[in-house]
């Protein structure tokens, strides 16, 4: 089926919830829909699912969120409220504000006890602008952490391809510790050896599968949320539609 095509041979379905588009918007509502027990069809106008998430870094900012605070790293909304303030200025949206800080970390909790996804901290990662008020020097990011994508069987194969740009061989390098790995890698030898183990397995990877298992950044939040704990997307169908869709 050729992006554009009206295809007659879809049969009509009835869902509770359509979520348009495949990205980590799309599929998050999708699986919170479905964790309500909301029978929930995600249309994609591509060939591939994870939207522009697939090439992204896949870095949120969520001020308060589980691994921070797990860290010992606690603050009051105040501080992210004062830098989201300065930061948006005539743009700063308060009603927006107050239901992303409220929810952004139960966001995360969500994700981590009721689906495959979970999370690294970036506690040392700190706010973009750190001379803002209300900036922090960490505790405010987070990331997917990586992902065997043989958990995903078949659908595998329909996850878009980290972006080639940044991705050598196919192979995604996640940020953090192994980015840092790879840019020490001919000034350090314990960075040489583990960048050389990791292009090794996804040589090998690409002999065997064609592509890179280790999901890393954006790729890995993309997967689709394969459930570990719930129904939650169980009741998920990935649907490749028209691109009226």
């Amino acid at each position: 089926m050729r992006r554009g095509d009206v295809t007659a041979d879809v049969p009509p379905a009835r869902c509770d919830v359509l979520v348009v588009g495949s990205g980590a918007g799309g599929l998050s509502a999708a699986v919170t829909a479905a964790s309500l027990g909301l029978n929930v069809i995600v249309v994609e106008k591509e060939a591939v699912f994870g939207g522009t998430t697939a090439w992204s870094g896949g870095w949120l900012w969520i001020p308060r969120n589980p691994l921070a605070v797990a860290a010992g790293i606690v603050e009051d909304a105040e501080a992210p409220r004062t830098y989201l303030r300065h930061e948006l200025g005539p743009h700063y949206d308060e009603t927006r504000v107050e239901a992303f800080l409220e929810q952004g970390p139960r966001m995360i909790d969500f994700f981590q006890r009721e689906t495959a996804v979970m999370f690294i901290d970036g506690n040392a990662i700190p706010d973009f602008h750190g001379a803002s008020p209300g900036a922090r020097e960490g505790g405010r990011s987070v990331c997917a952490a990586p992902f065997d994508a043989r958990e995903l069987g078949p659908r595998f194969a329909q996850l878009r391809p980290p972006l080639d740009l940044i991705s050598p061989w196919g192979m995604g390098i996640a940020s953090g510790t192994e980015l840092r790995h790879f840019l020490n890698a001919m000034r350090n030898w314990r960075s040489f050896a583990y960048v050389t183990r990791r292009v090794v397995w996804h040589m090998l990877d690409l002999v065997v599968h064609r592509r890179g298992m280790k999901l890393v950044n954006g790729n890995a939040p993309s997967r689709g949320s394969p459930d570990r704990r719930s129904t939650a997307a169980s009741t998920c169908a990935y649907r490749r539609q028209c691109a009226n869709c």
